[in-house]
């Protein structure tokens, strides 16, 4: 009886000591294929001892459930896997970021979740932008102004820490560290090499922010490159072609209010979530922050 009550006291004590996790995404995916992804997520958490919460539906309708005021009630820490480039919706981008910045409930975005609500740091360009600072919309500011006065303007890249309008080819990316730090404490001193993947680039990166690893991703010339896509040959002078050679902070860290936000571009595809690196960089990084 008494070695009965001691497991059951055991039981129970990791029961209360389990970190609770939600995962926000949305399913199918136009882009991306968030199921695979999601499935791969419920492992790593098994794996790291998580008491796990998924948050998934349609596109449109997990946006709408982006605005509850109470969407990480009861969590330690809440990862966003989504892509919403056009959404408008400014009172689910405000509210995800209260969530991190005055409710406390630190944060990891993962790849297209930078290429989303682009209307608040994006769109106020004419044409691709350069690098820089947020230009929203200027009709969504407007907007803002009015139904909300004298309240700050949520800009989402100013949020994930590290801003993102647009990426380069699928073709494989060399991630070296930038510092030892909690959330890359499983890669190796040398990195590694994604498969073929999506560099994202920095479009402005705010000053809190600490790098934690780099990309670079080499690539053929746009024409070449198609060609070999083809499986056409080319020439000699093509083979002998110098590659682009782009260079990006693709894992990071920035205070936001009374939390933080841990943000990773890399993980467009399956192939990629199947590399054991970045799933130890996924379970580092929220183990990073749910001691925070």
């Amino acid at each position: 009886m008494k070695k009965l009550l001691l497991a059951l006291l055991f039981v129970s004590s990791f029961a209360m000591a389990q970190k609770k996790v939600l995962y926000f995404t949305h399913e199918p995916g136009k882009w991306h294929k968030y199921a695979p992804q999601k499935e791969i997520f419920i492992k790593l958490a098994e794996k790291a001892g998580w008491d796990l919460t998924v948050s998934t539906g349609d596109h449109d309708p997990q946006i709408v459930a982006l605005r509850n005021p109470e969407l990480t009630k009861g969590f330690d820490a809440v990862v966003y896997n989504f892509c919403f480039a056009t959404s408008k919706d400014l009172e689910a981008v405000s509210n995800v970021i209260a969530q991190t910045r005055e409710k406390g409930v630190p944060a990891m975005v993962i790849h297209c979740s930078m290429h989303s609500f682009w209307g608040t740091f994006k769109n106020g360009h004419k044409g691709r932008p350069a690098k820089g600072e947020a230009k929203p919309s200027p009709d969504l500011l407007a907007k803002w102004n009015k139904e909300n006065p004298g309240k700050e303007f949520p800009i989402w890249g100013d949020f994930t820490g590290v801003a993102s309008t647009f990426h380069g080819p699928k073709t494989p990316i060399k991630v070296t560290k930038c510092c030892e730090h909690e959330a890359t404490k499983s890669l190796s001193p040398g990195g590694y090499t994604t498969v073929n993947a999506e560099l994202y680039n920095n479009f402005y990166v705010v000053d809190a922010v600490k790098p934690l690893l780099k990309g670079l991703q080499e690539s053929y010339p746009k024409a070449i490159d198609r060609k070999i896509k083809k499986g056409q040959k080319l020439t000699e002078a093509e083979k002998n072609t110098p590659k682009n050679k782009d260079e990006a902070i693709v894992m990071w860290q920035v205070p936001q209010g009374k939390s933080q936000v841990v943000g990773i571009s890399l993980g467009h595809g399956e192939e990629e979530w199947n590399q054991p690196e970045f799933q130890g960089l996924l379970i580092d990084g929220v183990n990073f922050l749910l001691k925070k």
